[in-house]
Parts: C-alpha cells; sequence; structure tokens
C-alpha cells in the first residue's frame, strides 16, 4: 500500500487547461497607469500597474521589452527580474470581482404589513 496522497487537482489550472487559455500579447501605459493582458479567447484583463512594484517603477522601454513564456502561462521582463503568472492574474481578478461593493437594496418604506 502507497502513503503516497491523491494530487489535488488545483480547479483554476485545470480550468486554463481545459479551455486552453493563453496569453497573447500585453500592453502597459504607464500615463494612464494601465497593465493590458489579452488573452487567445478574446478577453482583455486590466490591472493598475502600480499594483506591481518593479513594472510602476519602470520606464516605457522596459515595459516594452517582455516576454511571453512558450506555453502563454506567463510573461517575463528580463530587465526587471519581474515574472507573472496568468494564474495570477486570473486569480487577483476573481478576487476583485469578489470584493466589489454589492449595490445596496433598499426596502420599500411603504411594504404591506399581513
Amino acid at each position: 500500500m502507497s502513503n503516497r496522497k491523491p494530487l489535488i487537482q488545483d480547479p483554476l489550472n485545470a480550468l486554463i487547461r481545459e479551455q486552453d487559455v493563453r496569453i497573447t500579447s500585453v500592453h502597459a501605459l504607464k500615463r494612464a497607469n494601465l497593465l493590458l493582458v489579452f488573452l487567445n479567447n478574446g478577453s482583455k484583463l486590466e490591472f493598475p500597474l502600480d499594483g506591481f512594484k518593479r513594472l510602476a517603477k519602470a520606464s516605457d522601454g522596459q515595459l516594452n521589452k517582455y516576454e511571453l513564456l512558450p506555453d502563454g502561462a506567463g510573461i517575463h521582463w528580463p530587465a526587471l527580474d519581474e515574472h507573472l503568472s496568468l494564474r495570477g492574474f486570473l486569480l487577483a481578478t476573481m478576487r476583485n470581482m469578489v470584493q466589489q461593493p454589492k449595490p445596496s437594496v433598499r426596502k420599500s418604506a411603504n411594504k404591506a404589513v399581513a
């Protein structure tokens, strides 16, 4: 009998693999404080550039010199020693969606009392 525990599949990694989601390009807009990440499924992810210390301090030239990982699962800025992953971008997007304030629901003051 083996003492090995079964590997628990990370649902986000599984989704990325099953849907074959990949990063296709990145645009860093320093003046707009914006990092745009484009995916092969037509989606665009947006992040504040100042959320990434090394990218926020970089010049426009440095920001434009990035490499996509061969499988599109991440981005590397060699001159900045910065690596960002598709998984991390998707987690941040989901976190932001969950943390968005929900619109308040007003109950009517004229509600009938039974």
